[in-house]
């Protein structure tokens, strides 16, 4: 290990002695100021990646069973919850997206559409990247888009009236978009798991966040994400003119990848199957005039989630044949794809979870809330834009997944001490979470759009920088002007 790490590992350890052996503060119990050190323990070993960033995840299951803040029973549980499994099945039905090549056609086709200026493929390049985004994990769909971005950016520097801005821009519309585009969907991107989890352990007697619930929300926020973000980008590197020889490029990926085939028609219709049954699960009101949904015309809501259906849709992967005589995939999705799925990411937001728990358990989310109530003397205003700030530019240096297990629990205890709806700071930090352009670090888009040589820090950071600043306005705005409208907060 480096010398960060290793700072960063002695240091955890320090403060997780100390929360056990010291006199708590009064009105703290001695397992809140355990629970507290050990979330202190895995905050510091997810920044500093001490240790692999998905093996901190298990900590609670080792911790706190020893340390007395939860039962091994009531923790394990956290990690098999109905949203890790939720999520676990779309990233099984993303992989047979990928397996299929369906993802790939989508894209191209989106791309085709939109036009052949400079400006136009960069917006296509977005509106398809942040679709994908919405059911395929972000890092996926950014190096799915990458070599097809490539190929046109070396078409680009080989114009007599080549932009020399245009390859950079390009690179990071491809990276913003993944990320914005995974906020619209509750499977977009882990941290929106992670919130509906945490809001359901918290907050039980608050309706439940379902997928249709989560999009009200994360639709129409990328909706105006997204071309604002594109604007921002085509007025910053000055992007204009015509693009000779896009069109060829695009014509030729679509002619290589051919018809449609039977498995891209299978997963085709497993997805559909899972987008109907989340969104049509539960009874939908409109106004006076409601949609029964399927679970209530089956008189079983109270037996079925969210999960049910991503599960019975991996299921349907497993068991339908490929229908393809040449190809090695007997199956929509066999066992040995299945594995390479993100399990990693499906156990840190098991792990947020346990914290989570332990925080209402033990008194500690109460705790946190009487010493933050001098918050309710502030602007609810000014609250929000700080912890949108904050979670922005945190997330720059830490996974946005482990940054909304830190912070999520605390803002909601923050927020009650406040006299606010928890949704209203835990909802825009979440948001926030994927909000964060500056650096590779900031997600694993960045990363990848860095990966291409394309892309130096310095320029990634001085763009980004920028539009940080400018969703810390959005985001506020949205909020007031949408959010707490449309979930009358």
């Amino acid at each position: 290990m480096d010398k960060s790490k290793i700072i960063g590992f002695w240091a955890g350890i320090l403060i997780l002695m100390i929360s056990i052996f010291i006199t708590p503060p009064e009105g703290m119990k001695p397992e809140a100021a355990k629970a507290l050190g050990v979330t202190l323990l895995m905050a510091i070993w997810w920044v500093t990646e001490c240790i692999p960033i998905y093996a901190t995840a298990f900590i609670p299951v080792a911790l706190f069973p020893i340390l007395g803040i939860l039962d091994a029973g009531a923790v394990s549980e956290n990690y098999g919850h109905n949203y890790v499994l939720m999520l676990l099945g779309g990233f099984f039905l993303a992989k047979a997206i990928e397996i299929s090549g369906l993802h790939k056609r989508v894209a191209l086709y989106i791309i085709k559409k939109i036009g052949t200026s400079r400006r136009k493929i960069m917006l296509s390049f977005m509106i398809a990247t942040a679709f994908l985004s919405f059911w395929i994990a972000n890092v996926a769909v950014a190096l799915l888009m990458l070599p097809i971005a490539l190929a046109i950016v070396d078409k680009e520097e080989h114009n007599e009236e080549r932009n020399p801005h245009f390859g950079l821009a390009l690179m990071l519309a491809i990276a913003y978009s993944a990320s914005i585009g995974g906020t619209g969907s509750l499977i977009g991107t882990p941290p929106n798991m992670v919130f509906a989890g945490i809001v359901a352990k918290l907050f039980p007697e608050l309706p439940e966040i379902d997928f249709l619930e989560w999009m009200k929300i994360g639709v129409p926020l990328v909706l105006i994400s997204l071309p604002l973000t594109w604007f921002y980008l085509i007025k910053y590197f000055k992007i204009s003119g015509n693009f000779s020889g896009s069109k060829e490029i695009i014509d030729e990926e679509i002619r290589g990848i051919g018809k449609m085939s039977i498995m891209e028609k299978r997963v085709l219709f497993v997805f559909v199957f899972t987008a109907l049954g989340w969104i049509f699960r539960r009874d939908i009101e409109l106004n006076s005039f409601i949609i029964p949904g399927w679970s209530s015309l089956l008189n079983i809501e109270d037996y079925v989630h969210d999960s049910t259906i991503s599960i019975l849709s991996a299921l349907l992967l497993f068991t339908i044949p490929s229908g393809e005589k040449i190809s090695k995939h007997k199956r929509l999705l066999d066992w040995k794809s299945a594995s390479t799925v993100p399990w990693g990411v499906v156990m840190i937001v098991g792990g947020g979870y346990a914290i989570a728990e332990s925080f209402s358990q033990t008194g500690l989310a109460s705790f946190i809330g009487q010493e933050l109530s001098f918050i309710s003397s502030y602007p609810s205003i000014l609250v929000l834009v700080i912890v949108i700030t904050m979670m922005i530019f945190i997330t720059e240096i830490n996974s946005n997944t482990a940054t909304a297990n830190i912070f999520l629990p605390v803002l909601a205890s923050m927020a009650i001490a406040a006299q606010m709806n928890p949704l209203l700071l835990m909802i825009p930090a979440t948001f926030a979470c994927s909000f964060s352009f500056m650096l590779p670090s900031g997600s694993g888009t960045n990363a990848v759009i860095f990966g291409s040589n394309r892309v130096t820090i310095p320029e990634m950071a001085k763009c980004g920088f920028g539009l940080n600043l400018f969703f810390v306005i959005l985001l506020t705005i949205l909020m007031y002007v949408y959010v707490l409208p449309i979930l009358a907060l």
